[in-house]
């Protein structure tokens, strides 16, 4: 059989007729002319011709030869396209079928809802979303339902409109959930990645502290709702399709290669049936039914585009799929076994093709930036979920009660003008302060005759009118604090060791409330104050308080008794008004702002009645306090700006994956500089300050020697953990096995420079660390406000001008007699309208 029999009628011939002329004009070479589709559509394909006679076809395959458009012809040379669609054509079935194509795809594209319509459609689908929940389904949970996936879908929602998505609605799926849907031919991948984000990521954001308001505020819908929110936002973060995380992933991943798209969608699918099965609901199988039975095309579908992923595509017009795409489109499907779909579907496939190959995958950078806040979300959602429901196990049915927290405010003010202070004669260590408070000055005096005359003796209090602060010394077991550390490890580790079960968290919620127990006042050496004589021995009537109708009301004729203490122990402030605001100002900055302490020394401070500091001893305080301070942009501003650089640039090189060397370099510098700048400060410094300034200097060398050594075995135990070494428990030991150093170890010496106080001195009772600030009209009602206190709770009332001189007592031996040497020495300054302030528990710890 020779060639020419092999010659067979060709039923798409798609050449147009034109004039000689014309086709000088814009075909110049028979060479460069064959193969080429020229329509009006432009469209580039092949073409079904054989001039030469042998029945071969002869052209260039789709994608190898530029697309000429109807808008490039137009624009040749000497009018060559306005006479190319003058030439007459000759109508072929292909035509027709070309045309119908488009049409059908047309049809997809204009395929608008009108905005009440959409309103009706979300309307309905959500009245058989919920008809179907109930008749399945507690009525309170499809509530939570419909209220999370509103939610959720209206962040996608927004996103799709922001972005310029065309066609959006809403609608429900009975017993599957909710969804958006939306078109856009012209979108750039990371848009497309942040409306898959915009649903799961503001659900998480909002779960979070619903949750923790319904833990604190004990509200269990808030809770309940919130876990719901919580829960179904980051399943719908997880990489399944067809699930957001699913989607996400497959346009930064599973797009780029059809065997990882079909991969993916398997697991999906493979999923939904283990939910199916797992749930016993076999509307959701079949529903993966379908999407079995679609992998074929699925795959083949995503086989082409990738194929075409790197091919030139005409960009979309006023956000429709040009026809030069869709014939470009048409003939690579033809070219396939997907060649015989109809032609409905055949516009279906054509838009996911156009839509997937116009939007790329995001670029390396974009793809970082969407899995940071892809995996960001990810893990904010599982950690913040676990600690929220760790905490609720703890403080509502665990280790801690709720209530246990709960207190009241106290504001007593003081009457300056009729006090008596007695200083007791039995050497303190620490204490707490115990207050009562009566209707009058007499009937406190009268129940002090109740009193031991030796524990009156023996221990400081004041009278301030009506009201008795009374000094209650702290039991010492003769225990060190090491001694006490280890007795905490050993509790710790006996609690928590292994598992633990109900027997276990008792005793750990016992040991707690031991802990935050306040001291009972019957148990104190004022325990027969409150006692009326008229009420017998019983100790319940100690306090002087009885249960009302609103909470813990004072009993008629008797005292109220405090002993702050417990977890409210550092609770107490003292207040005053200032003569005016300069002396307000100067007052807490001389007398109340003491370099910081530890162990068990405190400084006597500058208003002590007794072996007060001398001013070489308080300028030596001053010198301490600016090296603890360290670099500021008040003592070193060149040291400041470095060290600002040095952090910025740290920050701007840290990564997800830490890296141990590049930080301990980062810190060293930093650390040269704190040496730097206490040189240069200790080099300015003369006699006694000097000698204060070398004792910080040798601390602040051993301290950062021993950061630098915690470093250096932070960075060996990690190498070794990389290369492949078991380390035992000892290995963290290591670590520490070096004591760190205490600055008050070398600020001591025999010169006592910096006046910190001698124990076996009677001026020790005034031995104390206070802190002041000062407060402003503006300052008091942020404050009144934060802690919902009415108007009428602090007995001060501040003008406007006026300043407040707030005290916080942090630690004292003494506490009767620091209010007392505090409040006389405010009041030689002028300050007037004292009060006093503290906190008590209202939980019963019995």
């Amino acid at each position: 059989m020779n060639r020419s029999n092999e010659i067979r009628p060709v039923l798409r011939p798609t050449i147009r007729l034109r004039s000689d002329a014309v086709s000088a004009r814009t075909l110049p070479s028979t060479e460069s002319s064959l193969g080429r589709d020229v329509s009006g559509s432009g469209i580039s394909g092949y073409a079904d011709v054989a001039p030469n006679g042998s029945g071969a076809r002869i052209g260039n395959p789709i994608g190898e030869s530029p697309i000429l458009s109807a808008r490039d012809a137009r624009a040749g040379d000497g009018g060559a396209g306005d006479s190319f669609f003058e030439a007459g054509s000759v109508w072929t079935p292909e035509q027709g079928r070309k045309s119908e194509l488009i049409a059908a795809v047309r049809a997809i594209e204009n395929k608008s809802t009108g905005g009440f319509t959409k309103f009706i459609v979300l309307l309905v689908s959500l009245a058989v979303f919920v008809a179907a929940g109930v008749a399945w389904w507690d009525p309170w949970m499809v509530s939570m339902l419909v209220v999370v996936l509103l939610f959720h879908e209206a962040g996608h929602y927004v996103a799709m409109r922001m972005f310029g998505y065309r066609n959006v609605k809403m609608f429900f799926i009975p017993f599957l959930g909710a969804a958006v849907s939306g078109r856009h031919f012209n979108i750039s991948g990371w848009k497309k990645a942040m409306v898959y984000l915009a649903g799961p990521v503001p659900g998480i954001i909002v779960s979070l502290p619903l949750m923790t308001a319904g833990i604190a505020l004990e509200k269990d819908w808030m809770l309940e709702l919130g876990g719901m929110a919580l829960l179904l936002n980051t399943l719908n973060l997880l990489p399944i399709m067809p699930l957001d995380g699913g989607w996400i992933m497959h346009l930064t991943v599973f797009s780029r290669s059809p065997i990882l798209e079909i991969v993916a969608r398997v697991i999906g699918i493979v999923a939904m049936v283990a939910f199916s099965i797992f749930t016993e609901s076999r509307f959701i199988l079949f529903v993966a039914i379908p999407l079995v039975l679609s992998l074929p095309m699925t795959y083949r579908v995503a086989k082409l585009i990738r194929r075409l992923r790197d091919r030139p595509l005409p960009q979309p017009e006023r956000d429709e799929i040009p026809d030069a795409a869709i014939h470009l489109l048409d003939n690579e499907i033809q070219a396939t076994p997907l060649a015989p779909t109809p032609t409905a579907n055949k516009a279906g496939i054509i838009v996911q093709m156009y839509e997937s190959l116009i939007v790329r995958p995001p670029g390396i950078a974009a793809t970082l930036a969407i899995w940071m806040v892809y995996g960001g979300a990810f893990v904010i959602a599982i950690v913040g979920g676990m600690g929220i429901l760790v905490g609720r196990d703890l403080f509502r049915d665990g280790i801690f009660d709720m209530d246990m927290f709960d207190a009241d405010s106290h504001s007593v003010p003081l009457d300056v003008d009729d006090t008596r202070f007695h200083l007791g004669t039995e050497p303190i260590v620490e204490s707490y302060l115990a207050v009562a408070r009566f209707d009058s000055a007499v009937d406190l005096e009268a129940a002090k005759q109740r009193l031991s005359p030796e524990n009156l003796e023996k221990y400081t209090h004041v009278r301030f009118g009506n009201v008795w602060f009374a000094s209650i010394p702290i039991e010492d077991d003769g225990q060190t604090e090491d001694e006490l550390l280890v007795d905490e490890d050993v509790f710790l580790e006996d609690e928590f060791d292994d598992e633990f079960g109900e027997d276990d968290f008792e005793a750990v919620r016992e040991r707690m409330r031991e802990l935050f127990r306040p001291v009972d006042p019957a148990e104190t050496w004022v325990a027969k104050l409150a006692q009326s004589p008229n009420v017998g021995d019983g100790m319940d009537d100690v306090a002087g308080d009885v249960e009302g109708d609103n909470g813990r009301m004072p009993r008629l004729g008797q005292s109220t008794v405090h002993v702050i203490s417990g977890m409210h122990h550092s609770s107490i402030q003292i207040r005053a008004i200032a003569p005016d605001p300069e002396t307000a100002k100067q007052v807490a900055e001389e007398y109340f702002q003491m370099p910081s302490v530890a162990g068990d020394r405190l400084y006597l401070p500058a208003w002590s009645p007794l072996d007060a500091p001398t001013q070489q001893q308080i300028d030596c305080r001053n010198v301490l306090k600016t090296l603890i301070s360290g670099i500021t942009p008040e003592t070193a501003p060149e040291l400041f700006e470095e060290r600002k650089r040095l952090y910025e640039q740290q920050y701007a090189t840290i990564d997800d994956d830490y890296d141990p060397v590049r930080a301990a370099e980062f810190a060293a510098q930093i650390r040269d500089l704190q040496t730097q700048f206490v040189a240069d400060f200790v080099d300015g410094l003369d006699g006694e300050q000097a000698t204060v300034g070398r004792m910080y200097q040798r601390y602040q060398q051993d301290e950062l020697a021993y950061q630098a050594d915690v470093e250096k075995r932070s960075i060996d135990i990690r190498a070794r953990i990389a290369a492949g070494e078991e380390l035992d428990e000892s290995a963290d030991s290591e670590m520490m096995e070096d004591e760190y150093p205490i600055m008050d170890d070398y600020l001591i010496g025999e010169q006592n420079l910096l006046g910190l106080s001698d124990s076996s001195r009677r001026s020790h009772h005034f031995a104390a660390h206070v802190s002041g600030d000062v407060l402003t009209a503006e300052d008091v009602m942020e404050e009144r406000e934060y802690a919902d206190q009415d108007a009428d709770t602090d007995v001060i009332a501040l003008n406007p001008g006026e300043r407040i001189l707030n005290l916080h007592v942090h630690r004292a031996t003494d506490q009767a007699a620091t209010l007392s040497a505090i409040v006389a020495f405010l009041g030689d300054r002028g300050f007037h309208t004292f009060e006093l302030q503290y906190v008590t528990p209202t939980a019963e710890f019995e």
